[in-house]
């Protein structure tokens, strides 16, 4: 009896381990299922494998090609802003995990026969073979937003998120009769899109559209030169003109273009601000003066030098500047107090609450602040009441004004008195001669800047 109780405890235990293994197995089996039923899923819906940049290019000829007056179709691009820095920063491989993801949720919004590629490393592209009316379009652009913009896992306790435009065009003969027209209709979309500003998209439609096509083009070349680290970082010294010592340098960005050579900010900051790239080339560029600054201070250690840099209103409009610059400066052990933000357009502070809390949040982690481009302007000299600054920065125009218009002089001699009492300092930009600058020492201006100094330069040649 003892035996047969052991005999039946022991087929029992063997039973329940039989019974175990065979569950874990099937577990295993149907997790792998599923896993190569997703993956299956994903392959076909995106067609991310097998379907590159030039083949959507051919697919979308081809439709275009064999249209006739009924054909409908649309095209959709999708650009990842900040996409190099974010690739820099956690490497490749999780950058391209994370792209296949966002491209993943993407597509939830779109149709399922839906086909995506990734046309360059920041830019995906969506076929839709659908005859999609604009309000339904308008839905699944709204819906791809909300889907696109959520945060995506990549490491343990490391979420990223894409910010991201789209530009969309239905296909319709009336508009586009060969496919580069059409084509060209979608990155006219994505640029419009990058006008309004990030997680944002564009319709065409014909009446919408002006030069747009033209910059697009642009564009690309400013993407290829920061692809290929073609821009730069210069600087110009300003003058202490009460010791006649090098008060500081204001930084200046730099295009080394590959054929027309070093191109000046006014070629292309315009569009670098309406698209949004202002915001990854000032970070650039911070980093750039940080370095500069660190170097200049471990060479010179006797020297206060300031250095400066000039904020662009999309920088200004960004929630996340400060939280920006405060992680290069940590990164390099670099202090804020020996930095200059220069505002140009300090106007927008009346009316807007995040340039104005930027403001006051850099002057309370050390930087100093510059009104830059100060004129003949009611506004402008109501504005020093409600930013504390610590520099005022004349242009060359109110400097010229002064001499000869006494309502100017007057207001020269009234803002100087008004920074000497309230602590700030009145730099004199423009000055090129003798003559300019005698007029300055005149009105007792402590702080010149010009080419009488010396004009914008590598930091090298400044020996910095």
């Amino acid at each position: 009896m003892y035996s047969s109780l052991l005999l039946s405890t022991g087929v029992s235990i063997f039973l329940t381990i039989l019974i175990v293994l065979i569950s874990c197995g099937l577990i295993v089996l149907l997790v792998w299922s599923i896993g190569r039923e997703r993956n299956r899923y994903i392959t076909e819906k995106l067609q991310l494998s097998d379907l590159n940049a030039q083949a959507f290019d051919d697919m979308v000829k081809r439709r275009v090609t064999g249209a006739n007056k009924n054909t409908r179709f649309t095209v959709v691009y999708i650009e990842i802003n900040d996409a190099k820095n974010i690739r820099e920063a956690f490497g490749e491989k999780q950058y391209n995990a994370a792209v296949s993801i966002f491209a993943e949720r993407i597509s939830k919004a779109l149709p399922k026969d839906t086909k995506i590629c990734v046309r360059e490393y920041d830019l995906l592209a969506a076929f839709i073979n659908e005859d999609l009316d604009k309000k339904i379009l308008t839905d699944m652009l709204e819906f791809s937003l909300v889907e696109g913009h959520k945060p995506i896992s990549l490491m343990a306790r490391v979420k990223l998120q894409f910010d991201f435009n789209m530009g969309a065009a239905n296909y319709d003969a009336q508009y586009a009769d060969n496919a580069d027209q059409f084509i060209n209709n979608v990155e006219s979309s994505l640029i419009a899109s990058k006008r309004a500003g990030v997680n944002t998209y564009v319709i065409y439609s014909p009446d919408l559209m002006g030069g747009e096509t033209e910059e697009y083009k642009y564009y690309q070349e400013i993407k290829a030169a920061i692809e290929a680290n073609e821009f730069t970082l210069y600087c110009q010294p300003i003058h202490d003109l009460r010791s006649d010592t090098t008060f500081g340098f204001e930084t200046l960005l730099r295009w080394n273009h590959k054929t027309l050579g070093v191109l000046p900010p006014s070629k292309f900051l315009n569009i670098m601000e309406q698209t949004g790239d202002i915001l990854w080339v000032g970070n650039w560029a911070f980093e750039q003066l940080v370095i500069a600054l660190n170097r200049h201070i471990k060479e010179h250690p006797e020297s206060g030098a300031y250095f400066t840099m000039n904020l662009s209103a999309k920088q200004l409009m960004n929630p996340k500047l400060c939280d920006e610059l405060m992680r290069v400066l940590k990164k390099h052990h670099a202090p804020a107090e020996r930095i200059v933000m220069e505002i140009v357009d300090f106007n927008m502070y009346e009316s807007l609450s995040v340039p104005s809390e930027n403001v006051a949040r850099l002057a309370q982690l050390g930087f100093k602040i510059a009104l830059d481009d100060f004129g003949v302007d009611i506004s402008s000299i109501k504005i020093l009441k409600n930013i504390k600054a610590d520099f005022i920065k004349f242009d060359r125009k109110f400097i010229e004004q002064s001499q000869d218009d006494f309502l100017a002089g007057g207001m020269a001699t009234t803002i100087l008195a008004y920074a000497e009492q309230n602590n700030m300092l009145v730099v004199a930009e423009g000055i090129e001669n003798e003559t300019l600058l005698d007029y300055v020492k005149g009105l007792k201006i402590p702080l010149g800047q010009g080419y009488y100094f010396g004009k914008p330069l590598s930091f090298s040649e400044y020996g910095i």
